[in-house]
C-alpha cells in the first residue's frame, strides 16, 4: 500500500496542506519543519506523484531564457548538453528554454540578446556574459522587476543575480601554478601568457591566481609578455607567433582560456624549439585533447561545462518553483581537475 501526504501528515502531527507545501519547498514552512518533512517521507517510502506535478505544470508554464557567447566556441558544446539535460529531465514539470547563441563578448550584442529574452516573454535568465556596467546595470533592472538570473560561467560580483554558476577561476590558476612549479622545480623560466579577454572576470582571475601561487612558491621567473587572443583561433596565432619570434628565449607558455587553443596549437607547431616549451592549457575540448595527445600540449585544467549548464538550468527552475526569490542562492562551483595525455589515450 502507497504512503499519501495524508499519511505524512498524521506522523508529524501537521496538515496535509503543510506536508505538500514542504516536499514541493514552498517558502512559507520553516526550514525546520520541511527538513522534519523530508526525511520522514523518505523513511516512510514516500514516493511522489509525478504525472500530478506535471499536470499542475502545465498550467504555468516556465520560460528560461538563455544567452551563450557559443557560436564558434566549442567549449560551450557541453554547457549546451547540461542544459538540455536539465531540459529533459524538467520539461513535463513546466519548464520551457529559449537559446540566443552569439559569437564573442560584444557589450551591444550581449545587451540587445538580454532585451530580445525579456520580449520573448521569459520568467528567469541564465547568462554567459561579459562583465562590463553596462551589463551589471542591466541584471540589476531585471533582479528588481522580479526575475532571477543565474550566471554562468562568468561572474559579476557586483550584479544582483540569484547565483553564479561556475568554476574557481582563481583556484585553476593556483593549481596550474603549482603544476609548473612541481615540472620545472628550481629551473629558471621565461613565461608567455595568453589570454583570451583581459575583461572576462574568469581569464583575469586564472592569471592573478597562476602569478601570486609561482610567487608564494618562490618559482623563479620572467614574465616576458601578456597576449590577447580575444577567444579567436586566428588572433590567438598571430599573436602567439609574433611573441614567439621576439622572443625565443619563451620556454614556458600557460593559456588561461580554453577559446583560442588551435590559434595557440598552430604557434607552438610552426616555431617548435628545443627542448620543447611547457605548455599549460585550460579547458578540454576537442581540439585540446588532440594536442594533448600530440605532445604540443603537456596538461589541461578542467572545468566541467556540462555541469555548469544542468545546474544553472536546475537552480533557476527550484527558483520558479518557490517564487520571489531573485538574489541571495548559494553559488554553484565545479571543481578544477587536472589531466594529461594519459586521460585521452584511446
Amino acid at each position: 500500500m502507497s504512503v499519501t501526504l495524508k499519511d505524512i501528515a498524521r506522523a508529524c502531527g501537521v496538515s496535509v496542506g503543510t506536508v505538500s507545501r514542504a516536499l514541493n519547498d514552498k517558502r512559507e514552512v520553516s526550514s525546520a519543519t520541511s527538513d522534519k518533512i523530508k526525511q520522514l517521507a523518505v523513511s516512510l517510502g514516500y514516493v511522489p506523484n509525478r504525472a500530478g506535478r506535471a499536470l499542475s505544470a502545465q498550467k504555468n508554464v516556465w520560460v528560461i531564457g538563455i544567452l551563450l557567447p557559443s557560436i564558434n566556441s566549442p567549449f560551450f558544446d557541453d554547457i549546451k548538453r547540461g542544459i538540455n539535460q536539465a531540459y529533459a529531465e524538467l520539461q513535463d514539470l513546466g519548464l520551457d528554454i529559449v537559446l540566443i547563441e552569439r559569437e564573442g563578448w560584444n557589450v551591444d550584442d550581449h545587451l540587445a540578446a538580454v532585451t530580445e529574452l525579456q520580449a520573448r516573454g521569459c520568467r528567469a535568465l541564465a547568462l554567459c556574459t561579459v562583465n562590463h556596467p553596462k551589463i551589471s546595470d542591466k541584471i540589476n533592472e531585471i533582479a528588481a522587476d522580479g526575475v532571477p538570473v543565474v550566471l554562468i560561467n562568468n561572474n559579476i560580483p557586483e550584479a544582483k543575480r540569484l547565483c553564479f554558476v561556475g568554476p574557481d577561476y582563481y583556484r585553476s590558476g593556483q593549481i596550474a601554478a603549482g603544476m609548473l612549479d612541481k615540472c620545472r622545480r628550481g629551473q629558471e623560466i621565461n613565461l608567455l601568457i595568453v589570454m583570451g579577454l583581459k575583461i572576462h572576470e574568469g581569464h583575469s582571475l586564472r592569471v592573478q591566481g597562476f602569478l601570486k601561487e609561482l610567487d608564494v612558491r618562490h618559482v623563479k621567473y620572467r614574465l616576458v609578455k601578456i597576449v590577447e587572443g580575444m577567444d579567436n583561433d586566428i588572433i590567438t596565432q598571430q599573436a602567439c607567433m609574433q611573441a614567439f619570434g621576439e622572443n625565443p628565449e619563451i620556454d614556458t607558455v600557460y593559456m588561461a582560456t580554453g577559446s583560442g587553443v588551435s590559434g595557440l596549437g598552430a604557434a607552438l607547431i610552426a616555431s617548435r624549439k628545443e627542448p620543447k616549451r611547457l605548455v599549460i592549457a585550460c579547458d578540454e575540448i576537442y581540439t585540446t585533447r588532440e594536442l594533448v595527445r600530440g605532445d604540443i600540449i603537456d596538461f589541461v585544467i578542467c572545468q566541467d561545462p556540462q555541469m555548469q549548464g544542468y545546474q544553472a538550468i536546475k537552480k533557476l527552475h527550484e527558483c520558479l518553483s518557490r517564487q520571489g526569490l531573485t538574489t541571495g542562492a548559494a553559488d554553484y562551483i565545479v571543481e578544477s581537475s587536472i589531466k594529461i595525455k594519459n586521460h585521452f589515450e584511446r
